[in-house]
């Protein structure tokens, strides 16, 4: 509209001066014109500008706020580290052999049911960046009717401080399984059965090929599992060791559990 109103005060500068036989010639009525039109539209395009909104940087270590996390040995499955929250937790360290510290968080948990387009992208992705033995054909895959494909997506903080050799960690990947809430296996849909080991057939999505990791950096992965259509009474968890451990047991060994929503 407003610029519909400044290209018709423009027109209606250029015909009072030709009508009252001014100096002008057309042809300076027409550069009057173009140039009225020209800082219009320059008016328009920074108005633009300044309605769409700055792009934000991508996340870094330094923004990472981990002042807040929780100790993951802590948790259980009835009080799990919620959806967005870091954890806690350690991983092993090949350079000296010893469990250190790192903090994990779930970001997103999609079922096909919410988002069929965005799970068959995330295998898709994984085909595209993985080897031919490691490729995902969703289409030959035989699950019951009530059970469907989900995404875990999920982030690994290592600290800076975290023992590397100079090319690098090994992948800083969890092994993520789903645990249903008081026990037992996973319900199924019509109440009358249930799933046993349905929640241990994780697979990592790869969603970069040949990638490197750094301590003091921030990672995204993904996990493909499988759950009963619409059931939510379930937690992620992984096992862990406490900071400094070297030789593991069952007697030290902890779950870490983590909200699916």
């Amino acid at each position: 509209m407003k610029k519909f109103l400044s290209l018709m005060l423009a027109l209606l500068t250029v015909f009072a001066f030709t009508a009252c036989g001014g100096s002008n010639t057309a042809a300076e009525s027409e550069e009057n014109q173009e140039a009225a039109e020209a800082e219009t539209e320059d008016k328009t395009e920074e108005s633009k500008k300044e309605e769409e909104p700055e792009e934000t940087a991508p996340e870094t270590s330094a923004d990472i706020d981990i002042s807040s996390a929780i100790d993951a040995s802590t948790t259980s499955d009835t009080e799990p580290i919620p959806l967005g929250q870091w954890g806690k937790t350690a991983r092993y360290a090949t350079e000296d052999e010893t469990y250190h510290t790192v903090y994990v968080r779930v970001t997103k948990v999609t079922t096909s049911t919410d988002d069929a387009e965005y799970v068959q992208s995330a295998i898709d992705q994984h085909n595209e960046n993985s080897y031919e033995f490691s490729q995902i054909d969703s289409a030959a895959l035989e699950l019951p009717d009530d059970v469907e494909l989900c995404v875990l997506d999920y982030e690994v903080f290592i600290p800076e401080e975290f023992p590397s050799p100079e090319y690098g960690l090994t992948e800083p990947t969890m092994m993520f399984s789903e645990s249903n809430i008081g026990g037992g296996g996973i319900p199924a849909a019509d109440g009358a059965s249930t799933y046993i080991g349905l929640g241990t057939n994780n697979e990592d999505l790869a969603t970069q090929a040949d990638a490197t990791y750094q301590p003091g950096s921030t990672y995204s992965f993904r996990n493909l599992y499988t759950m009963v259509k619409g059931y939510q009474d379930y937690v992620f968890e992984i096992t862990s060791y406490p900071d400094g451990t070297q030789e593991t047991s069952a007697d030290v060994m902890y779950y870490a559990y983590f909200a699916n929503k």
